[in-house]
């Protein structure tokens, strides 16, 4: 049985249409959702009823209690994962998720595969987290159940654990034991008073019990008999010690003299124990002197324990390092307090984690290399920041789009007032710059949110040839194009495209700053180009896929970097204020269309660099003006009234001017509900609305898929339109599955939105 056959999945999501297309996902995947619900206090009751191993939890819900309360409010009551799904990401919201240790944090919108992937994260951190539960509650019991006495210690011989037999045995308390030191608790003797170090048992060597003579709390001496064993991790590192132990009954008068146990009270050295430690380990005196290193510490310092003991801890390190750690590790010596520190190792370029504890009158120190997981925190750091920008590209985008709606609206309406009487090349201008703008707005967009792409069949070739027929090009270079014949119509975004084109053009333009030659392919994927090393069968009659090739001859890409070029920000060019997220943005739009992106370079050699795209790429089609080939829709009504809702004043008073001017019955609402009151209203009088069109986001109130879902119970054969500037967002790449005819992408033309209107109309008459 799999993982996914044991998690119970409750989603607690307060967009009903959301909930069931996360539940639909997740049971095609093979989970269990076992209940959906809207608000707080009913999750509380549900985790009560059904038991659930994960939780998706929306932050902003329905009811008295927000997402992050009822999360602490589940972990009161038993083990259970969360993964909050929320378009939430400001600081303080984060914050306090983070507060509540999730198994995962998914922000809205997203696709189905990123949330297949954060569910199969979090179901297996779960089913991890379980196991170790039930594991440590079994040792748990076994131990607390034992006649023998168990202490359990770390690598600084710090007490972890010990059971209540150890607790009658030496006197201690066992609350009082917890982070002392081993020695100070566990004093063992020789019959000679010599000290008695623990000894390990190994897989080769398995350590004999022995008699030795323990020293309790009040200060008599009782025989024992021990023996320990070591602990280690899943990769097989020690991390601690477990020492089992009996009382036996000898005579007081065989027993060691105090006063020799009192001469010999040093207590034995840890070093003993821990020699195959294969981490770093030393022991400092009171003087920062060496007076031990294991032999992973003498190959860190590369130096023999002749040189290395007696050296002094700072003498072996950066004078910068003391100045950033002197401080700390001073006070964990007066205070007798342990101490972790992260420092750079300059020497060795690497990062050490050094955990140091009172030991004797100096320190015990254990250093850990941590470079990867410094490595692994700075990339997740850097993700974060892509995150952020990712939210703030999508806000940024539905205010900018609706401002670019304006203006490319009102200038073209202006210029078809205008065409008759002047031709003012001023507003040509205008209307170029404002759709170079867009085209900033949704580079950005999809760098960010790596947005789903709305899809329409067009012919590749001809999609680079009016490319290059509007594009500005460079002084002294020759670009050269080779476009194959009859190549299939795919399925593709053409705005992201030519998005992509438009990057490694301009890559290959500033790789020859000095001239030189682009040569542009596109072409029928070749096989055997492909897979060289393969043995294939005759070619298919269609192509399985189509392939854009760039190559310059420029300076071409050093090995070292090649292996960087697709992650955000890197570049080589820095001095021409270059952003590194070229060939990143150029990723997002390949993987979103199922294809892939790959590049082959040699120094001083030029650049290739090819994208392909498979034949049956997935994802639903719209047609060439952005209605879906899915969709079949409402009865004939011969009135052609129109209900828009739009927020934004300007953007909606567009819209009504330009449909007005088609002879329109306009109906305008600011407010999801208050189009869904409109529409209800409008049926019961019996003057159903032939067209709806939504805005997507509604800031503050109901959005258009809510009002879809709400509309949709009214009326099953309702026809709409969903317009929005957050072109990454699913439903306008998939709108048929939200029940929507069409999308309409800001900003759009007013003669766009007139023919898209137009067609709506017309197929639903032709289907009725």
């Amino acid at each position: 049985m799999n993982g996914s056959d044991r998690i119970r999945i409750l989603i607690v999501e307060n967009e009903g249409l959301v909930g069931c297309d996360m539940a639909a996902c997740l049971n095609g995947l093979g989970y269990r959702v076992v209940g959906t619900c809207a608000t707080g206090e009913d999750a509380l009751r549900l985790y009560d009823e059904l038991q659930p191993d994960l939780v998706l939890m929306d932050v902003h819900l329905d009811g008295t209690l927000d997402g992050i309360e009822t999360t602490r409010r589940l972990q009161q009551k038993g083990h259970v994962g969360v993964v909050y799904v929320t378009a939430c990401a400001d600081l303080e919201t984060v914050q306090r998720a983070r507060e509540t240790q999730p198994h995962g944090y998914l922000l809205k919108p997203f696709n189905q595969d990123e949330l297949r992937l954060t569910v199969e994260v979090a179901a297996t951190r779960h089913l991890k987290e379980m196991d170790r539960v039930r594991r440590e509650q079994s040792y748990f019991e076994t131990f607390e159940s034992l006649a023998d006495g168990v202490i359990a210690a770390d690598l600084a011989g710090v007490i972890v654990f010990m059971n209540p037999a150890a607790a009658r045995i030496t006197g201690w308390e066992q609350g009082q034991v917890v982070g002392r030191s081993l020695h100070e608790v566990f004093r063992i003797y020789h019959a000679s008073g010599e000290p008695a170090a623990v000894e390990l048992s190994t897989a080769a060597h398995s350590a004999n019990e022995r008699t030795v003579w323990l020293t309790t709390l009040n200060g008599n001496r009782v025989a024992v008999q021990d023996r320990s064993t070591p602990l280690r991790d899943q990769s097989g590192q020690l991390t601690g010690v477990v020492i089992l132990f009996r009382g036996l009954p000898v005579p007081a008068s065989e027993a060691p003299s105090a006063s020799a146990a009192a001469e010999r009270a040093a207590q034995a050295p840890l070093v003993d124990v821990v020699e195959s430690i294969s981490d770093p380990l030393i022991a400092l005196d009171g003087g920062w002197n060496l007076i031990y290193a294991n032999a992973s510490a003498q190959r860190l310092f590369e130096r023999g324990p002749d040189k290395l003991l007696g050296a002094n801890l700072w003498d072996l390190l950066p004078t910068a390092t003391r100045e950033s750690h002197y401080e700390a590790l001073a006070h964990a010596l007066l205070h007798r307090e342990s101490v972790t520190r992260e420092l750079y190792f300059e020497e060795k370029q690497t990062w050490l984690e050094i955990r140091g504890h009172p030991f004797a009158e100096g320190l015990l120190v254990l250093m850990q290399d941590i470079t990867s997981r410094r490595e692994e925190a700075e990339r997740r750091n850097r993700m974060d920041r892509l995150e952020s920008l990712g939210l703030l590209a999508r806000g940024f985008a539905h205010e900018f789009n609706n401002l670019l709606t304006v203006l490319l609206g009102n200038i073209s309406l202006a210029e078809m007032r205008l065409r008759s009487a002047v031709q003012l090349p001023e507003l040509h201008t205008a209307k170029q710059a404002t759709l170079q703008a867009q085209g900033l707005v949704q580079q950005l967009l999809t760098f960010a949110r790596g947005g789903a792409p709305i899809k329409r069949p067009t012919q590749l070739g001809d999609l680079v040839e009016q490319f290059f027929l509007h594009h500005s090009r460079a002084t002294r270079i020759e670009y050269r194009l080779e476009l194959a014949p009859n190549l299939p119509n795919l399925a593709v975004d053409p705005a992201q495209i030519r998005r992509l084109l438009g990057n490694l053009i301009r890559n290959a333009e500033q790789a020859q700053g000095d001239g030189g030659v682009i040569t542009v392919r596109c072409v029928a994927a070749d096989p055997g180009e492909m897979f060289p090393h393969e043995m294939l069968a005759d070619h298919p009659s269609l192509p399985t896929g189509i392939v854009i090739e760039v190559n310059d001859q420029g300076e071409g890409i050093t090995t070292e970097n090649l292996a960087h070029i697709f992650e955000p920000y890197f570049s080589t060019r820095k001095a021409e204020n270059a952003t590194g997220l070229g060939l990143t943005v150029c990723e997002s739009i390949a993987k979103a269309h199922g294809g892939s992106i790959s590049v082959r370079s040699e120094g001083e050699k030029g650049t290739s660099v090819r994208f392909y795209l498979p034949v049956d790429a997935e994802g639903e089609e719209v047609d060439a003006i952005g209605i879906s080939t899915a969709f079949e829709n409402a009865p004939h009504s011969s009135v052609p009234r129109i209900l828009v809702l739009e927020d934004d004043p300007l953007v909606r008073s567009l819209i009504v001017r330009n449909l007005s001017s088609q002879n329109y019955e306009i109906t305008e609402s600011a407010e999801g509900s208050e189009t869904v009151r409109l529409y209800q209203e409008s049926l019961q009088e019996g003057r159903a609305f032939d067209l709806v069109i939504l805005d997507l986001s509604i800031p503050n109130g109901m959005g258009g898929v809510r009002a879809m879902e709400r509309l949709r119970q009214l009326d099953p054969d309702v026809l709409a339109i969903v317009s929005s500037g957050y072109s990454d967002d699913p439903v306008m790449a998939k709108p048929a599955a939200y029940g929507f005819a069409a999308v309409l992408p800001k900003p759009y033309e007013p003669a766009d939105m007139i023919r898209l209107v137009k067609t709506v109309l017309a197929q639903r008459t032709v289907r009725q």
